[in-house]
């Protein structure tokens, strides 16, 4: 099975090439209110560079939050129109969800994954070794954080915010770790149902933000 992801609901936007369990590729960039110029070229290019057609794609997948209110507006309009023009089927993965994906393919759970949410708080979310989800992701005081943890019995956590707070608990750290990341986007868009998963935003807070308008994919004409 061959997959394309992109996540964008942070300053990272990244995208990633997954057939059957190995990554054939993955480009990511940083720089701050530029999803919307890089996503596509980064697309075409790993495409190009795995010698791989728009039509050889079976699934797509998306990161959807929370998250950046234009990013993810960003993301999902790139893949949905993606989904629509290749007429591929399109699940979303909470961004939460993938980086504790991430983090439980090296140690077990349960694991708590952040993002700093800014305002004093934080957006969080728990799954346990099995990667179900014990707590759906919400924005929390930083300073419900300790409390959090032990009700659930946390073993690790994941987020570069997580250097920052004292949480007596194992961080995991690295490029894929740190903030969500296209790589186990797509890991997961392979295991999960696009009907249970549809590619909806995941804003957990109130919406601050306008649709971007985006130019048209070139994928979707070739």
């Amino acid at each position: 099975m061959r997959i394309l992801a992109i996540e964008s609901s942070s300053r990272r936007g990244s995208v990633a090439l997954l057939e059957g369990d190995r990554v054939v590729g993955s480009l990511e960039h940083e720089h701050l209110n530029s999803h919307a110029e890089r996503l596509l070229p980064f697309i075409e290019r790993l495409l190009a560079e795995a010698g791989w057609s728009k039509s050889s794609l079976d699934r797509l997948g998306v990161g959807i939050g929370p998250g950046s209110f234009t990013g993810l507006r960003v993301g999902i309009a790139l893949a949905d129109g993606l989904s629509i023009g290749l007429d591929r089927p399109l699940t979303g993965v909470g961004s939460l969800r993938s980086m504790a994906f991430g983090a439980l393919s090296e140690r077990p759970g349960p694991c708590c994954a952040l993002l700093d949410a800014r305002r004093g708080e934080l957006f969080a979310a728990i799954y346990d070794a099995d990667h179900l989800e014990l707590t759906a992701p919400a924005a929390i005081p930083v300073t419900d954080l300790p409390a959090l943890l032990e009700t659930y019995g946390v073993a690790t956590v994941v987020g570069e915010v997580a250097q920052h707070l004292p949480h007596g608990r194992i961080q995991l750290t690295g490029g894929t770790l740190d903030l969500p990341h296209a790589r186990w986007v797509a890991a997961l868009t392979a295991v999960l149902d696009e009907a249970e998963f549809p590619a909806l935003p995941e804003y957990v807070r109130g919406i601050g933000a306008e649709l971007p308008i985006l130019p048209r994919s070139g994928l979707e004409a070739r």
